[in-house]
C-alpha cells in the first residue's frame, strides 16, 4: 500500500469515503488532536465499532496487553476500537515491535487509533512509523496560522449555535494569543447568553481577557497611541495584579514586529493594515505609531526585547520590569536612548 498522510482539514472528506484500518494522529495541539480522534470514533460507532479498549503508554508499559486485546474475541460479537495514547511519541524498542506487529496482521474486526505527541524527523523514519503509515492513515497536527485560526473559530462558533463576525474572530485570536483551548473556553461562555447569539468585536473587547483593571492589550494600544505616562500607569497596575512578564513581552514584541511590517510595506501603511487584517478600532493607534517610528527605533526595541527575555530567564542583574517600562516608553514615542 502507498503511505497515506492527510491534513486535519481533509479528515471529514476522508471519513465520508470510509474508515481506514489504522489511524495515527500526532502533534502538539491537544484540542485539535481531541477533535480529530472524536470524529474518527464517531464514524467508527456508525459502522458498528461499539466496543473500545483504551491504553495509556506511560512508564514501564506492557505492550503485550495491546496484542492480547487485538486477538481477544469480543464479548458482544461487535467490532471494537483499540485506542493507544502515547504522549511522548517514542514507543521504544518493545513498543516499536508491538506496533509494527499490530498493523502487519490487521484484525478486520478492530480499528486501531493511536494519538501521540509530536514525532520528530528521526521518529518518522522508524520502522514502526512507516508500518503505521503504510497500513493506515497518518494525520500530523501543526499549530494553526492566524487565517486558519479564524476559520477554526468560525467553525467552532457554528458548532455551539453561535455566529461571530470576522473582526470578532480576529480579535478573539489576538486576545487568547493563539491558544486553542482558551479560545474554545471563551466561545463556550457566550452560549450562556442563549442560542444564535452573534458575537461582535465589541463583545470580545469587553468580555475576553479577564476582569483585571487593565489588560496588556489596552496597554499596548495606549502606548501605540502616544501616551507614555498613561502607559506606565497601566504597566504598574498590571505588575501589581500579577501579570506574567513573559506574556507582557510576547504582546509588546508582536506589536513591534507588526509595526515593522506596516512601515516597510511596499504599498504603504494602509495596504499593510488591510493585509494584516487589523481590527478597525486599532488602526488609528497603529497609524500614529507608524509615523513615530522607523526601522532604527524598531531595531532598538527588538534588541530591548532580547534583553528583557534574558532578564526574565535570570541572566544578568537588570530588573525585568524596569526594562519592560523602558520598552513601553519607547513604544509610546519617548526617546530614552535605548541601546541598539
Amino acid at each position: 500500500m502507498t503511505p497515506m498522510r492527510i491534513k486535519a482539514d481533509q479528515l471529514e472528506q476522508h471519513l465520508n469515503q470510509g474508515l481506514a484500518a489504522c489511524y495515527l494522529v500526532f502533534g502538539d495541539e491537544p484540542l485539535l488532536q481531541q477533535e480529530i480522534c472524536d470524529a474518527i470514533r464517531q464514524q467508527a460507532r456508525q459502522q458498528e465499532f461499539l466496543e473500545r479498549d483504551l491504553f495509556h503508554v506511560e512508564g514501564r508499559f506492557d505492550w503485550q496487553q495491546i496484542n492480547a486485546a487485538d486477538q481477544a474475541m469480543s464479548l458482544f460479537s461487535s467490532r471494537k476500537v483499540i485506542e493507544i495514547r502515547m504522549p511522548s511519541g517514542k514507543p521504544g524498542k518493545e513498543g516499536s515491535a508491538a506496533l509494527a506487529q499490530l498493523v502487519a496482521e490487521p484484525n478486520p474486526d478492530n480499528l486501531i487509533l493511536i494519538s501521540s505527541g509530536k514525532i520528530d524527523g528521526s521518529g518518522q523514519k522508524g520502522k514502526w512509523f512507516k508500518a503505521l503509515e503504510k497500513a493506515g492513515v497518518c494525520i500530523p497536527i501543526y499549530p494553526l496560522e492566524v487565517p486558519q485560526m479564524t476559520r477554526w473559530v468560525q467553525k467552532r462558533a457554528r458548532s455551539l449555535n453561535l455566529s461571530i463576525t470576522d473582526d470578532a474572530s480576529q480579535l478573539l485570536v489576538q486576545r487568547t494569543e493563539g491558544n486553542l483551548l482558551a479560545t474554545a473556553q471563551e466561545l463556550e461562555k457566550f452560549t450562556l447568553q442563549g442560542p444564535n447569539k452573534q458575537i461582535t468585536a465589541d463583545d470580545i473587547a469587553s468580555d475576553v481577557g479577564g476582569h483585571a483593571r487593565y489588560s496588556s492589550f489596552q496597554l499596548v494600544d495606549t502606548a501605540l497611541g502616544g501616551s507614555p505616562e498613561r502607559s506606565l500607569t497601566m504597566l504598574y497596575g498590571l505588575r501589581e495584579e500579577g501579570t506574567d512578564a513573559m506574556a507582557m513581552l510576547w504582546v509588546l514584541s508582536r506589536e513591534i514586529r507588526l509595526l515593522h511590517k506596516l512601515i516597510n510595506h511596499e504599498q504603504g501603511i494602509e495596504a499593510g493594515l488591510r493585509q494584516e487584517r487589523v481590527w478597525e478600532k486599532r488602526k488609528a493607534c497603529l497609524r500614529h505609531a507608524a509615523q513615530q517610528h522607523n526601522n532604527q527605533s524598531l531595531a532598538k526595541m527588538l534588541h530591548q526585547c532580547q534583553q528583557i527575555d534574558q532578564a526574565i530567564k535570570g541572566v544578568g542583574t537588570a530588573n525585568m520590569w524596569d526594562l519592560v517600562g523602558q520598552l513601553t516608553l519607547c513604544l509610546a514615542g519617548t526617546d530614552i536612548g535605548l541601546a541598539s
